[in-house]
């Protein structure tokens, strides 16, 4: 019995040998056309990847994988926390209806939920209905919304009818022991299907005089990204411009809204933090840059550099306030903030915000349509703090929904947020 299963094997092999000789039909390309994007994939991450000699060999690697699957079995995780990233390339903006939404539950029925709209995108079907932040949509095509059907009937693609509400204080009675609110009808807004939207990361500005006379810029900024596949700069001149009336307004102080800012490329927040950065601090050293052993050659100092924001202006700010949120990405934010540090002139508002002390690297194939973002090098500030996975604690701890009353426009200065660094400013408690 033993001998049968010696020869078995090597007769096996040599079946599929001459099957596959025999037909004639070198299978090769075609396996190259499948396995093509992995490849690219792992020859990107062997060179430029942090921790590249953690990566398995080859012949443990299923090269057959989806690509984030085929990402995930190169990652270092004792260290990477899933910080390298993979996605497609799109030469056109999502389509979509250009706004975001949180769930709040109806106080006058337990199995529905209004829908406050958080973010909306101009030049966009959201935007053309009228929809404003701070709106409540209360019924969708006059249903309902449940935590169950919220999805379908707000991610859809098609048009939508919306009953639109407003917040209203309920003032408590001599039975009741403090006030209470609930929803209005206002009116339905008619909200055309999606289609792509243009997700523009400088998405409001304005300049702000609080009670004490100081002049505050105020910017919500969705992307730390300088432009787009087709425009690479797209979006650094239109910054380079909103710095440039913020000069002519003369401010002194600066609060940047992250609250939505899903993160973007490390340069950029360089670019931010120059047009900021107190005029002393030009010239000096924003952060410092330390690769892995193949890349060497890109270990060095990141400067407040002047000749970066030429067509900007520096706005020399006195005091600076970051604001966020849970929705906020650590990928930049974090790091941006502790490069900041040094100054002594930096604020936090919001929610906790974690430093990843890292920065990732985008690299694109056109050829195959996506993109991949490794960690490639550590980030530390100018005192040599990499901060790396610790956490930065708000100045004042606070969130957007802690009162529904002041879930206001952006640039409102009631609105909670921002009405908090107001206060920070004017000394009020």
């Amino acid at each position: 019995m033993k001998l049968k299963r010696l020869f078995l094997l090597p007769i096996t092999i040599l079946l599929i040998t001459i099957h596959f000789v025999s037909c004639g039909v070198d299978r090769w390309p075609e396996y190259a056309s499948q396995t093509a994007r992995d490849e690219w994939i792992d020859s990107i991450m062997r060179e430029n990847y942090l921790w590249y000699y953690e990566i398995p060999q080859s012949k443990y690697l299923n090269y057959f994988s989806a690509p984030s699957t085929f990402l995930q079995s190169l990652l270092y995780k004792a260290e990477d926390n899933l910080y390298s990233q993979v996605d497609t390339l799109y030469l056109e903006p999502l389509p979509s209806y250009g706004f975001n939404y949180e769930l709040q539950k109806s106080v006058e029925n337990d199995t529905a939920y209004y829908a406050l709209v958080s973010y909306v995108e101009a030049s966009s079907p959201a935007s053309e209905a009228g929809l404003e932040r701070g709106d409540w949509i209360m019924e969708v095509n006059g249903s309902v919304i449940t935590r169950s059907n919220a999805s379908t009937l707000l991610d859809s693609s098609e048009p939508l009818d919306l009953m639109i509400g407003k917040y209203e204080v309920v003032l408590a009675t001599d039975e009741e022991s403090k006030d209470s609110w609930k929803i209005v009808q206002t009116g339905i807004a008619e909200m055309s299907s999606i289609r792509p939207v243009v997700n523009n990361p400088i998405h409001y500005y304005s300049t702000i005089i609080t009670t004490t006379g100081v002049r505050l810029g105020y910017l919500v900024y969705g992307e730390f990204t300088n432009g787009t596949l087709t425009d690479p700069d797209i979006y650094k001149r239109q910054l380079f411009e909103v710095s440039n009336y913020f000069a002519k307004q003369n401010i002194t102080h600066f609060a940047l809204d992250l609250r939505y800012n899903t993160g973007g490329s490390f340069d950029c927040s360089q670019l931010m933090a120059t047009l900021l950065a107190p005029s002393s601090a030009l010239g000096s050293v924003y952060a410092t840059t330390t690769y892995n052993n193949k890349n060497t050659d890109k270990d060095g100092n990141l400067i407040y550099a002047p000749e970066l924001i030429a067509g900007g202006t520096n706005l020399n700010i006195r005091q600076g306030f970051v604001i966020t949120s849970n929705q906020t990405s650590a990928s930049i934010a974090g790091t941006f903030l502790n490069c900041l540090s040094p100054l002594k002139c930096w604020a936090l508002v919001g929610t906790n915000l974690t430093c990843w002390g890292m920065a990732t690297e985008r690299f694109m194939n056109p050829n195959l349509s996506w993109a991949v973002s490794p960690v490639v090098c550590y980030v530390a500030n100018s005192e040599g703090e990499t901060g790396q996975n610790g956490r930065f604690t708000p100045n004042v701890s606070i969130t957007e929904t802690s009162d529904l009353s002041t879930f206001l426009p952006f640039g409102d200065p009631d609105e909670t947020l921002l009405n908090a660094v107001i206060k920070l400013i004017d000394g009020v408690k």
